[in-house]
């Protein structure tokens, strides 16, 4: 299956039980019923368990998504995800970071992505971001949040609203009401304020 500009993307299906909308109605027809994010929302085409699923760049691995259960929309080219965890690679195929997040969105067309429910982005480095909700822009390459958003480096802490930065955490903006917990190598504490940080 293809999508985007030259972007291959394969599914591994580590199916433990996968539901192929086996009703008695025709499958096509989409029905309304409480969805896995607890709205009202159109019947899946597929429910898939143990799922896993893999964007490639160029003949490398990109990112890969893996969950407990997925739901598909073919209509929608939408896919949601429960227990999710997305990793991040770089152009050499190591890791740059894991994202952990209690449910997933990814646009099958676009490939960005959306995380919510105690968000953990954890760098290769030990970096750690939380927050409640992230977006990932697949054409800027860039994790986005509009909540607030708490990252810790070490012994230093930052917390703030909204954020723009690399998957991998090693550049970032902390966007409003940044404040910075930093322990000097002897041992005080420091808060310092300010409105925008760039690491």
């Amino acid at each position: 299956m293809e999508i985007g500009a030259g972007r291959n993307l394969q599914l591994s299906l580590s199916i433990v039980g996968i539901a192929l909308c086996l009703l008695v109605n025709d499958c096509s027809r989409e029905q309304e019923q409480g969805g896995i994010s607890g709205r009202s929302r159109l019947m899946p085409d597929q429910i898939i368990t143990n799922f896993e699923i893999t964007e490639t760049a160029l003949g490398r691995k990109d990112w890969t998504m893996r969950a407990d259960s997925a739901y598909l929309y073919d209509r929608r080219n939408l896919l949601e995800a429960k227990s999710v965890e997305v990793t991040f690679y770089d152009e050499n195929g190591q890791v740059r970071s894991i994202l952990k997040a209690d449910y997933g969105k990814l646009n099958r067309k676009s490939d960005d992505m959306e995380a919510r429910g105690h968000v953990v982005v954890t760098s290769a480095e030990g970096i750690k971001l939380e927050t409640s909700k992230l977006t990932w822009l697949n054409s800027e390459r860039q994790i986005v949040s509009d909540d607030s958003v708490k990252i810790t480096r070490k012994d230093d802490i930052l917390t703030g609203w909204g954020f723009r930065g690399d998957p991998d955490l090693g550049t970032f903006t902390i966007l409003r009401q940044m404040k910075a917990t930093i322990k000097p190598d002897k041992g005080s504490e420091k808060d310092e304020s300010a409105g925008t940080s760039n690491r």
